[in-house]
């Protein structure tokens, strides 16, 4: 009787977010993988976690607060014991610190940034346009953010050089033994910043913090990780989105023409650039009570990642969804989630990337690339982000 072929165990589907493995790539053929084969799926490592891959599915969970709570954390693994406001509340507290960054995220604060955003593109431009080369992301795309949302926080020259400092730090050591430690020096910076918007008031948005927390009686150490979150979201996620943009645009010459012939069209490739390379491509939830999902059973307690940049490529939702149609519509991407936890910057972050593409477009037409390009490879800032490293250009 021959000998029996050694049976082969196939090793279930897995999304570890912090895979060396996990190239960009890599990344979106596993999340076809993952949407077709096994949707729900689990995995043991981190303290055990799910994750949720369809559209629809993504989706229902980002609204559904009351059984997929926010307070486990932003990080799997935790990074920090603290909490970050208001990205890892529920209601009603959430509401509270929504509330307290209103004046900043709302889209008439957004508008009223128009000129000063782009007074900054110009500048940030200005300072390499006769060179003929530029960097973009070290020359454009990080820089902006973070000088756009110091400016909103009306901090002068020196404190607003720690905060982007701090910002940068964190992005390179987020999910690394280092970031605890770097939380906890921008946070006692932010106390500090407090203890002397209290001892000298100004007309400023600190001040007006402290003011509007009376009635919420946030400690200062929840309103200075607040401000923490608020900073380094506000940062890291648009310099990504524009760093991808910008680099879609660097090597697709002829959709620069198009735009630059329609120009209308810059906010619908901007939403489209946004689905097809997501720049944050999961957060994380944790269950209230059992519930079952796809017909597996989970339970109170357990950690559920909400893969956003997967149900970005669904193809039950999106035709051609892995094509980038610049003129999409209707274009319902996630990249900025759903629900009560929608980036609260998203019209800021929209039109920051808006004034930076039309400025190039005009000032630096027909850029391209001029040397290596460097993705984020694997993912970084936890295992959850996608942009651009370097982005050499010439004109």
């Amino acid at each position: 009787m021959p000998d029996s072929e050694p049976t082969t165990v196939e090793k279930p589907l897995e999304f570890d977010p912090h895979s060396p493995d996990l190239s960009p790539d890599r990344a979106y053929e596993l999340y076809a993988d993952l949407r077709s084969q096994c949707p729900v799926a689990h995995s043991e490592k981190y303290g055990g976690y799910w994750a949720v891959s369809r559209y629809d599915d993504v989706r229902a969970v980002a609204m559904d607060h009351e059984t997929y709570s926010s307070t486990g954390g932003v990080y799997v693994p935790a990074v920090s014991d603290s909490r970050f406001p208001p990205i890892d509340h529920d209601p009603p507290e959430h509401a509270g610190f929504r509330a307290l960054i209103a004046p900043l995220t709302s889209g008439a604060a957004a508008k009223a940034m128009d000129p000063k955003i782009q007074a900054t593109v110009d500048r940030l431009v200005d300072a390499f346009i006769d060179r003929g080369r530029a960097e973009l992301v070290d020359e454009l795309s990080t820089p902006l953010p973070l000088d756009v949302i110091t400016q909103l926080y009306d901090l002068d020259a020196e404190q607003s050089a720690h905060i982007r400092s701090y910002s940068l730090e964190f992005l390179e050591h987020a999910s690394g033994p280092r970031g605890r430690e770097i939380i906890d020096r921008v946070c006692a910076y932010w106390i500090s910043l407090f203890d002397e918007r209290r001892a000298e008031p100004r007309e400023d948005f600190i001040t007006g913090l402290l003011e509007a927390n009376q009635e919420l009686h946030a400690s200062d150490e929840e309103l200075a990780n607040m401000m923490f979150i608020l900073t380094y979201a506000g940062h890291d996620s648009t310099a990504l989105g524009l760093s991808n943009t910008l680099l879609y645009l660097a090597e697709h010459p002829e959709v620069q023409q198009r735009l630059i012939d329609e120009p209308k069209l810059v906010p619908s490739m901007i939403d489209e650039i946004l689905r097809y390379e997501t720049p944050l491509h999961w957060f994380p939830r944790q269950l209230t009570k059992d519930t079952c999902l796809r017909g597996m059973d989970m339970k109170a307690g357990e950690r559920v990642l909400l893969l956003f940049a997967s149900a970005n490529r669904d193809p039950e939702v999106f035709d051609r969804a892995d094509e980038i149609v610049i003129d999409r519509r209707p274009n319902r991407h996630l990249a900025f989630g759903a629900g009560i936890h929608t980036c609260p910057g998203m019209a800021l972050a929209k039109l920051e990337t808006k004034l930076a593409v039309e400025t190039v477009l005009r000032r630096i037409p027909g850029f391209r690339v001029d040397g290596t390009v460097e993705r984020t490879d694997p993912l970084e800032g936890g295992g959850r982000h996608l942009g651009v490293r370097t982005l050499p250009v010439t004109w």
